[in-house]
């Protein structure tokens, strides 16, 4: 039976193509932690929900950072080596085009203004307020002037039975897991010296299931001793 107009079908071999092409960046990331990809499932939107630049200098902090960072410099076609900032003590694994360090979020061993865009996945209810503030102005000063940086979280609920539910769940060696809402990240990140916060409407998040913060921070021209000054 004709297929199109001019040619004709033909037996498809056991060996030929699949139909749809995964590109390896995600590929590499659903098969490398799959567990981390469920939670950070819809990471790849921020390109186009920020209109993030093939010229951009990106800087991905957490355990799943250089597959992440791979699968964001894929999707935004970006120019420069992404990085990746491996902060717990597992092993990273090696990702062909990312550049892996580990350091610590509150001390990065990176120059000021050298990063434009950073991505922070799940990685502030690890943190108390002190140091979400040291680690939020680590971020200021290595960000360059209108550089971005994306955070997201599983957010604060209003029920305390939730908060309770998720606390147990989430909570590591009998710590209490730090969850927050919109006010008070934006608190510490003006603290921290950002004059613009926004809430992201990056979605959906598959797993596990329940409400998600999505911050972004933006560097602009103020500096933390003259926010919020006339």
């Amino acid at each position: 039976m004709p297929t199109s107009r001019g040619s004709t079908s033909e037996p498809v071999s056991g060996g030929s193509r699949p139909l749809v092409r995964i590109p390896p960046a995600l590929e590499r990331w659903w098969r490398g932690q799959p567990r981390l990809a469920l939670e950070d499932s819809p990471a790849a939107q921020l390109v186009s929900l920020t209109a993030m630049a093939p010229v951009e200098r990106l800087m991905v902090l957490g355990p799943a950072a250089p597959a992440l960072a791979a699968l964001l410099a894929d999707t935004a076609d970006l120019e420069p080596t992404p990085l990746a900032v491996l902060t717990d003590g597992r092993a990273g694994e090696e990702v062909p085009g990312v550049a892996t360090i580990r350091a610590e979020a509150h001390r990065l061993p990176l120059d000021e203004g050298s990063i434009d865009f950073a991505v922070l996945p799940h990685q502030l209810r690890g943190w108390d307020d002190a140091y979400t503030l040291r680690a939020l102005e680590e971020l200021w000063r290595v960000l360059a002037h209108n550089g971005v940086a994306v955070m997201w979280e599983i957010a604060a609920s209003r029920s305390d039975t939730v908060n309770a539910v998720w606390s147990q769940a989430l909570g590591r060696n009998g710590t209490t897991p730090a969850l927050r809402t919109f006010g008070q990240v934006g608190k510490l990140a003006y603290d921290a010296g950002f004059a613009w916060v926004q809430t992201l409407p990056l979605r959906p998040f598959l797993f596990p299931p329940g409400p998600r913060l999505t911050v972004l921070v933006r560097k602009e021209h103020y500096t933390p001793d003259v926010v919020g000054r006339e």
